[in-house]
């Protein structure tokens, strides 16, 4: 929720910040614009004061015998006329005439027109900026007439006028603006926090799953209910998901792999007991018992075959487990033609046939060729045909044949009886235990055929009939 609350407040100052922007500016620019369309209408106004003053003054009479004092009466009056209570008048810089509650200094004005730019005249006319003077807003309108030289003075004229009632307005704007943006943002920030929460919703989610996976519920999953548009966020749910299905089959290949290894080791063990207790039986009866050399030699040869079962036992057991450990990473996949590896195969278990009195023979056509890591696959046709030599009697042949399908190792031996064949692929399982302990068999050598072939995307398929042999075949 820290994350929501930071989004949320984050989200909800930016909003504020911009419309209190926004209302600003719009104020601003509306009271300029209601300033310029005052300036311009009261500039227009003046003009048409100033062109009637000058109209309505005899200008041919001041010329007459009239004194100064009456032609200033007659000017003052005409002024007064035009201009009512809004205008000031200046002969000469000195106030001739002024109805309005204020008064004016005339030099900061005549300074104020030149200080102008050309462009800032409104008809020649000067106009001030906004004075506050006793609450009030004013504008002053400063112009000069040169056609009453006549009286032999300058004419200035100034008007004055109120521009309160637009800032009054402008402010009861802006508290009506305040409080309309005061109740949009209520308004937005109850959807703002609607749609961050749904937005957000699934990262919560994520967390709640994330530590119930690292409690070790690895069934765990964020299970997002179906939206009809999604967004980055459900990806990544659907992404954490995904992955941690992906983690949860690999810790189960683990602990298959662990309980596996844990069954080879058990089932290790206890093949280790018998041999081992023979041969510290052994051992000491030669330490502490004068034997016959008949006797003594045969209790040596049995310490001897005992000692290789175990070396033996102990490099298929590491073997098997090599391969359940990192089969991904050493196999190592070749397009190799047949004929060539059986005969290869045919000189490394040539010795081991002549022992046991068999033939091995060949059979496939020149070209075929099999996608294999040819050493595991050498290792696999040499367990079988060990296998197919301990079945087999002298004298008996062993055929080995391939084809683009498959290659089969074939003998004619004692066979194995149908309810045993679904289990000897298992580890250390052996069907004559009596058989196999003298032919010095562990009972692990068609449990490693089977997991070769499994890497190469391969099966292993027995037959066998009892009395008449065993064909075993890697199927591809």
């Amino acid at each position: 929720m820290k994350l929501f609350r930071k989004i949320y407040v984050q989200a909800a100052i930016g909003m504020l910040l911009l419309s209190v922007w926004l209302l600003g500016w719009l104020l601003y620019e509306t009271q300029k614009e209601s300033l310029h369309d005052v300036i311009q209408y009261e500039v227009a106004q003046v003009n048409q004061q100033m062109q009637r003053f000058r109209e309505a003054v005899p200008t041919e009479k001041m010329t007459g015998g009239y004194d100064s004092r009456t032609k200033e009466a007659v000017v003052a009056y005409h002024f007064r006329t035009i201009f009512g209570s809004d205008g000031a008048l200046f002969l000469n810089g000195e106030e001739q005439y002024n109805r309005t509650p204020y008064t004016y200094d005339i030099e900061n004005l005549r300074s104020m027109k030149d200080t102008q730019k050309q462009g800032d005249y409104h008809f020649g006319l000067s106009v001030s900026d906004v004075q506050t003077v006793d609450g009030k807003k004013l504008l002053l309108f400063y112009g000069e007439k040169n056609a009453f030289m006549q009286l032999g003075k300058s004419c200035e004229v100034v008007v004055c006028k109120d521009v309160t009632d637009i800032y009054v307005r402008t402010r009861r704007l802006l508290e009506q603006g305040a409080l309309a943006t005061v109740l949009a943002l209520l308004l937005v920030g109850v959807f703002l926090y609607g749609g961050l929460y749904r937005t957000l919703r699934p990262l919560l989610e994520l967390k709640k799953t994330a530590l119930e996976i690292a409690e070790g519920a690895y069934h765990s999953r964020v299970h997002l209910k179906k939206r009809s548009r999604t967004d980055e966020i459900d990806a990544l749910a659907v992404s954490f998901d995904q992955m941690a299905e992906k983690i949860e089959e690999h810790l189960q290949s683990l602990k298959e792999t662990n309980e596996k290894q844990r069954r080879l080791l058990g089932s290790l063990a206890h093949e280790l007991k018998t041999p081992l207790t023979a041969i510290i039986g052994y051992s000491k009866t030669l330490m502490t018992v004068q034997l016959t050399e008949k006797n003594r030699v045969r209790a040596l040869d049995y310490i001897h075959s005992e000692g290789k079962r175990l070396a033996r036992l102990s490099e298929k057991m590491l073997e098997l487990t090599g391969l359940y450990e990192s089969a991904e990473h050493t196999l190592e996949l070749q397009e190799t033609e047949v004929l060539p590896f059986l005969k290869k195969l045919e000189d490394l278990t040539a010795f081991r046939c002549q022992k046991a009195g068999v033939r091995l023979e060949l059979s496939c056509k020149p070209g075929v060729t099999q996608r294999m890591d040819a050493d595991l696959m050498m290792s696999l046709l040499m367990n079988l045909v060990d296998n197919a030599c301990k079945a087999s009697t002298s004298g008996g042949v062993i055929r080995v044949t391939a084809d683009e399908r498959r290659i089969s190792v074939c003998d004619e031996g004692k066979g194995i009886p149908s309810e045993e064949i679904a289990h000897v692929t298992e580890a250390f399982y052996m069907v004559d235990k009596s058989r196999a302990k003298t032919a010095g068999s562990v009972g692990l050598g068609l449990a490693l055929c089977a997991q070769i072939a499994a890497m190469h995307g391969a099966t292993l398929q027995i037959k066998s009939e009892e009395g008449r042999g065993t064909e075993i075949s890697v199927v591809f």
